[in-house]
């Protein structure tokens, strides 16, 4: 009797040894590779594209995700300023549902001379990041996009695709896709006050419809290897080069160039060793 009344409790015990190891293993983090959340890659000329969610669901309503392009080698396109020519992109999201805003961050470009031009745009792997709100948390954000933009190579072609990706309603963890959109968060360009770089912008050399901006930088350290400025509606501005040791110059056309005086310009300063360029505006003097 005894001896099996040992057996009995020698069994009671194995079992609950055996229900806390399923429970330890139970508790602990997942360990297999993470959730790949995205769209159907769609197709045009030597590029695709594809939405991709950072994260697993909707969760609280706010969205991290990106516009994944592929570029095959030889290919570019263009960035929102395109230089000499080119086609600058065009982001359609009207399709969208249970979207209350989306925001696109442009990725640091690079500048191209060719054929005595200057371009401003992506080759290779180019990532947007989205930063998107739901209307309702509580349901799927279907994000539905029309891009229209250019290819180039040795000929430019128009090109349009359309992209889509549902995210689910529910709790929120990262996806395959999280760390390369964190990665290209850091490519956005930074705020000129945040880097605390400063300087001015002068008019100079007016001659008819022709002149000149100069952008003296104040101690900037390095100095910028290009500058990309936009902002005047109706004016012509040419491919900065070197002027003195802390600036750069840029030439412009327009119907009166000394109108422009007083008014703002925004300029993106790129670098040659290839770091997130910095963005910001400026009053013409």
């Amino acid at each position: 009797m005894r001896q099996r009344s040992r057996w009995i409790v020698t069994g009671v015990l194995a079992f609950l040894g055996l229900a806390a190891v399923v429970f330890f293993f139970d508790q602990r983090e997942p360990s297999g590779p993470l959730l790949e959340l995205a769209g159907d890659w769609d197709t045009g000329v030597s590029v695709a594209t594809r939405l991709e969610s950072a994260q697993s669901a909707v969760g609280e309503g706010r969205v991290s995700a990106a516009l994944h392009m592929t570029l095959d080698p030889g290919w570019k396109t263009y960035w929102r300023v395109p230089g000499d020519s080119g086609l600058a992109p065009m982001f359609d999201w009207s399709g969208s549902k249970n979207v209350q805003t989306i925001e696109l961050l442009w990725p640091t470009p690079r500048a191209f001379d060719e054929l005595g031009e200057r371009f401003y745009g992506y080759k290779g792997d180019v990532l947007w990041p989205l930063r998107i709100t739901a209307q309702d948390p509580d349901q799927a954000v279907d994000l539905s996009l029309r891009l229209d933009f250019g290819v180039c190579s040795d000929v430019c072609i128009p090109t349009s695709i359309r992209s889509s990706l549902s995210i689910p309603p529910g709790e929120a963890g990262p996806t395959a896709h999280a760390e390369p959109i964190d990665v290209a968060l850091t490519q956005v360009p930074v705020r000129t006050s945040d880097a605390n770089l400063r300087g001015v912008v002068r008019l100079l050399n007016v001659k008819g419809y022709r002149a000149e901006l100069e952008v003296a930088l104040l101690e900037a350290d390095p100095m910028p290897s290009t500058i990309v400025a936009s902002g005047l509606k109706g004016v012509y501005l040419g491919a900065s080069h070197p002027y003195e040791e802390n600036s750069l110059m840029l030439p412009l056309e327009a119907n009166d160039p000394e109108k422009l005086r007083g008014k703002p310009i925004y300029l993106l300063f790129l670098f040659e060793d290839g770091r997130p360029g910095i963005e910001g505006a400026f009053l013409i003097e």
